[in-house]
């Protein structure tokens, strides 16, 4: 096993013992075990899961920095959501709203914010799968 800290603005979100982090970042998956080699990594908006000695979480989280050295890691993010505490109704309206601001294509229109929202809801709603 080894520590795992989640840090958010608000504060220290998770700060327990576990198995595995399997975590999205900015080049593909990413699955760290006790002993893994030190590394600082990107982490990009998607799922990650969490395996402790008692259960599995997955949970949403917004891009950030994780690092892990000496069987301790630390995952730097601005939103995490666990599985449980996504509104799923308000992830879909997200998209929906971010579909049509897409396909309207206003010159005015903050297309990287609208695709930005666009990933997030999806990457929301692929927990509810």
């Amino acid at each position: 096993m080894f520590r795992l800290r989640i840090m958010t603005p608000a504060g220290v979100y998770f700060d327990e013992d576990v198995i595995r982090i399997n975590i999205k970042s900015t080049d593909g998956r990413r699955t760290i075990l006790p002993n893994h080699m030190p590394l600082v990594l990107p982490t990009d908006i998607g799922s990650l899961s969490i395996k402790t000695s008692n259960e599995s979480h997955q949970y949403f989280a917004f891009e950030g920095i994780f690092t892990f050295e000496n069987n301790e890691a630390d995952l730097m993010v601005t939103v995490i959501e666990r599985e449980d505490q996504i509104d799923f109704i308000r992830a879909e309206k997200a998209k929906e709203r971010a579909l049509k601001r897409l396909e309207q294509q206003q010159e005015s229109l903050d297309l990287v914010r609208a695709e930005a929202a666009l990933r997030r809801a999806i990457e929301r709603l692929r927990l509810r799968e």
